[in-house]
């Protein structure tokens, strides 16, 4: 019996352990981690997942896009996903965390839905607290709904990586 308890006492640990590791941040600690993300996945455009991540030695951006790409007219669109992360310097992370907390003050009341458009999910991790809230197409009304900082954000990160040039993904 005692054995047994031992090994589930080990089981558990380890996954809970998954819990705080990201695949793009690494694990989360005081000082390093997934600060946030927030994942855009529209009707016809693609899909995009930011991914704010910090170390003791870097602090970075990470960003996969998926976009749906007709690759034979006989087929149906194939998904091409794409990863990249960007190194910020210090006045670009200071920028990104200063939109982040602002639009931390989302509106959790909002209960707007619709078919076609957009989700957004924000996630966010602070200390011991963590959030995640979804909302349908935060930029229709996004100041009624209380959503213009966090609206802010993503337009930010949207330029910021590019991905404004990209005709096959939209904003919205």
């Amino acid at each position: 019996m005692r054995y047994l308890f031992t090994v589930f006492i080990l089981v558990s640990q380890s996954v809970f352990a998954v819990e705080w590791l990201d695949e793009d941040c690494g694990r989360y600690g005081a000082y390093s981690g997934k600060l946030f993300s927030l994942y855009i996945d529209t009707s016809f455009h693609g899909e995009a997942e930011f991914k704010l991540c910090k170390s003791e030695s870097q602090n970075y951006l990470t960003i996969a896009t998926t976009e749906l790409a007709k690759v034979d007219k006989d087929q149906p669109p194939a998904r091409l996903t794409t990863r990249n992360k960007i190194i910020l310097f210090e006045q670009e992370y200071v920028q990104i965390v200063s939109l982040y907390e602002k639009a931390l003050s989302y509106n959790t009341l909002d209960d707007v839905m619709g078919i076609d458009g957009s989700t957004w999910c924000f996630e966010s991790q602070r200390g011991i607290n963590y959030t995640k809230a979804c909302f349908w197409m935060p930029s229709s009304d996004s100041d009624e709904r209380g959503l213009a900082d966090l609206y802010n954000l993503a337009d930010y990160l949207w330029e910021f990586t590019g991905l404004n040039e990209n005709e096959a993904m939209r904003l919205y």
